[in-house]
């Protein structure tokens, strides 16, 4: 529910056919569906608190002033420039951190709070201490508000170690702060001895595949402390063993004569061994872990013949799922250290073959994939076909974010022959989804982990998805007619439907059964003449006049469609339609449509004009939704001051929606009181009351909160008054509100008799 002090009074006229003489309805309706709108939506909220009515405008550009250096401290990321700190957002916060399973640190801070910006130089230390131990990350609130909610932040800064949630409470210094996330590594260190290192490096199983990392410690002061070897275990976890072998003379083992008995070496798997030891330099965690890394063998680089077979053999579906990373020696911009970190790879993913191929070595240069630089890393799968890994980030987290979501998806980026077939395929038991993106562009990228999660099977029909490059296939985007990107396109039976922009999963498989069972019927010439012209009494027809280059038709699209299911499912004498103006040109000639889009209402009643949608309203379901509802026939009554005499003077059982005009959860349960009143039609009579028109009847009723739904049982003798609050109904749901109404109607005939 929405309470009333919540939001600003809209002290304004809701367009309705109660006051069609008021010269300023429309316009007040309009400031009301405005206000609406930005108060829904969070960035358009973001830019009105910024810069007021002006920061909404199309043409808005931030105000283009000049700003003091204070002004981009405070009021932009703090931690945007610290290489060693994650600055994290809706896009990437569940791949990165919870889907991830590393251990993070974050700390949730605004740039308006002071507090904030005093923990900063702490926080960045932290992250230099523990950089490849864990994972720190930072959340801007002040800019991704959502994110933090979802996260129950509820003040700043917050600190809270992932994956467990688990909120810091202590003092904010950077002793605490590193001993508390230290408490949540898990992490293995050994005691080697000269008794178990044979077991421990060739016969166990969970260890001998791995090297180890053995600190022989003859003196405190020359070992690794505690705190640094529990650090060198997190940063070779998955990596190398950590061992510790006591050398001190008191208690000497035998493995230090054997060996060393002083230093930090590196032992290959399997062979812990003086012939076979290599001393690492340093008793500093993080230059013991370069030293390892160096030494760990580089990714095998794929030959020729084996690059042809991976070729032949991946169209089909590989036995082992394999990732290639294609390089040109001249050309490839990753530097050394993230080069060294790749290395990390194939002991992270045990399952999964790892090869090099240079492009400038292999016949055909590589090709077939269109690259345009490097590195690229490409994942070939069992289940047939690749996936190219687009995104700019290359460090070894982001590659392995990539891996984790590739493996098990069926998303592919399509070859020439791949796409002619999809094209080309009429079958009725498979769909194709093609993304049609360019490398490039931000919200391409961020829609590529949404098709990652379409399922492959939907109500029985084969779904096959796969993205085109369109810089690599240029020619082809510009035969399919591609005008913006990401540009998305469902081929089922023949034909083609379009879906421009960025969509959640959620979103484009409510696209894909919408597609099967349409929502919105296109119209041509006969069948718009015999049943929307030729339309029967109380038969409403709204249509989609639209023309397929247009840009705001296709934005409009998804939400036309949206608004259709939403209505088609509680009111059955509305119907929804598109026109393309391009295919049926006559048809909007006759119609004299003359702007794309434009959204027609054909009345009930047959003697009314169409009317069309104000161009200057917001084209959302919801805004749609309301204008559509206005003009349908409805068993709920409208009231105002009626209600005095109406409802409290009746004798008659009265159901009454207290609502607002702006109140979003008002427009929500809109339909769900219109099934009510179906559903009691003869037996219970409905009305909604505007409580901004006539706050007077809703303070009589004691309204508080937005919608209130009030049952009014009828007075016991005629000229009696009923109380103004009547009962409450705590319920949203038709068939609740139903038997709720239908049991205290019979409670209240029984006490009613019984009293005569």
């Amino acid at each position: 529910m929405v309470r009333p002090f919540e939001k600003r009074k809209r002290q304004s006229l809701f367009i309705n056919n109660k006051n069609p003489d008021d010269p300023d309805a429309h316009a007040n309706f309009i400031k009301i569906n405005r206000a609406y709108e930005v108060l829904k939506d969070e960035e358009l909220r973001k830019k009105y608190d910024q810069f007021g009515e002006a920061g909404l405008k199309d043409d808005f550009q931030g105000g283009n002033q000049y700003q003091s250096w204070q002004f981009y401290r405070d009021n932009f990321g703090i931690y945007d420039d610290d290489p060693e700190i994650v600055t994290l957002s809706r896009a990437d916060f569940q791949q990165a951190v919870v889907d991830s399973g590393d251990l993070w640190f974050i700390n949730f801070y605004s740039t308006f709070c002071g507090h904030c910006h005093q923990l900063a130089p702490t926080w960045r230390e932290l992250a230099r201490q523990m950089e490849g131990v864990i994972r720190i990350g930072a959340v801007n609130c002040a800019e991704d508000p959502m994110l933090c909610q979802s996260h129950q932040v509820m003040g700043y800064p917050s600190l809270v170690a992932f994956p467990e949630r688990l909120f810091y409470q202590g003092p904010r210094e950077l002793n605490k702060l590193v001993e508390f996330i230290m408490s949540k590594l898990n992490v293995e260190m050994h005691r080697v001895t000269f008794k178990n290192f044979e077991a421990l490096s060739t016969e166990w199983v969970k260890y001998a595949g791995k090297p180890w990392v053995i600190d022989f410690c003859d003196d405190e002061e020359y070992c690794l402390s505690k705190i640094n070897r529990r650090k060198l275990a997190a940063m070779l976890d998955g990596l190398a063993n950590i061992g510790t072998v006591k050398c001190p003379e008191v208690q000497r083992d035998l493995l230090c004569k054997k060996i060393r008995n002083s230093g930090v070496a590196f032992f290959p798997t399997g062979q812990i061994n003086k012939e076979h030891e290599y001393e690492l330099s340093s008793l500093d965690p993080k230059e013991i872990y370069n030293e390892v890394l160096s030494i760990m063998p580089d990714i095998i680089e794929i030959s020729q013949q084996q690059y042809q077979e991976l070729l032949e053999q991946s169209e089909n579906g590989l036995e082992i799922p394999t990732i290639i990373r294609f390089i040109k020696e001249s050309e490839s911009s990753m530097d050394q250290n993230q080069e060294r970190e790749l290395k990390k790879l194939p002991n992270m993913f045990p399952d999964i073959k790892f090869y090099t191929a240079d492009c400038a070595k292999l016949e055909d240069g590589c090709a077939q994939f269109h690259i345009d630089t490097y590195p690229k890393f490409v994942m070939f799968k069992t289940s047939g076909g690749y996936e190219i890994n687009y995104s700019k980030k290359q460090s070894v987290h982001d590659i392995a974010a990539f891996i984790r979501e590739s493996f098990d998806s069926h998303l592919n980026s399509l070859t020439d022959e791949q796409y002619t077939n999809a094209l080309l395929s009429e079958s009725e038991d498979e769909l194709w989804i093609i993304d049609y993106f360019a490398p490039w562009c931000p919200p391409c990228l961020k829609l590529i982990p949404e098709l990652r999660s379409i399922p492959d099977n939907l109500a029985g029909l084969k779904i096959h998805t796969g993205t085109l490059d369109c810089v690599g296939h240029k020619e082809i985007c510009q035969k399919a007619g591609i005008g913006s990107y990401p540009t998305t396109i469902m081929y089922y039976k023949g034909h083609e439907h379009k879906n421009v922009g960025y969509h959640s999963t959620e979103e484009i498989v409510e696209f894909i059964n919408d597609i099967l069972n349409p929502s919105v019927e296109e119209l041509n010439f006969e069948t718009f003449t015999n049943q929307v012209i030729n339309r029967e009494e109380g038969r409403v027809w709204v249509v989609d006049f639209f023309a397929p280059w247009c840009g705001p038709c296709q934005q409009l699209a998804p939400e036309y469609r949206k608004m259709a299911r939403a209505m088609r499912e509680t009111n059955d004498k509305v119907s929804f339609g598109s026109v393309d103006c391009d295919a049926h040109r006559n048809l909007c000639v006759q119609q004299g449509i003359n702007t794309y889009p434009t959204i027609r209402l054909f009345s009930g009643k047959l003697t009314n004009k169409a009317v069309d949608y104000p161009s200057n309203w917001w084209r959302d379901a919801g805004s749609m939704q309301r204008w559509v509802t206005e003009w349908l026939p409805s068993l709920v009554e409208k009231l105002g001051h009626e209600f005095y005499q109406e409802v409290l003077g009746s004798t008659e059982p009265w159901l009454v929606d207290f609502y607002a005009p702006w109140c979003g959860h008002c427009v929500q349960f809109a339909p769900s009181f219109e099934q009510v009143a179906k559903m009691l039609e003869g037996k219970v009579r409905l009305a909604k009351i505007d409580c901004d028109q006539y706050p007077g009847a809703c303070q009589t009723a004691q309204v508080r909160a937005y919608p209130s739904v009030r049952l009014y049982v009828g007075a016991s003798h005629q000229g009696q008054r009923q109380e103004a609050t009547g009962i409450p109904i705590q319920s949203q749901h038709p068939e609740t509100i139903v038997n709720f109404i239908k049991q205290t109607l019979r409670q209240h005939k029984k006490r009613f008799e019984d009293e005569l």
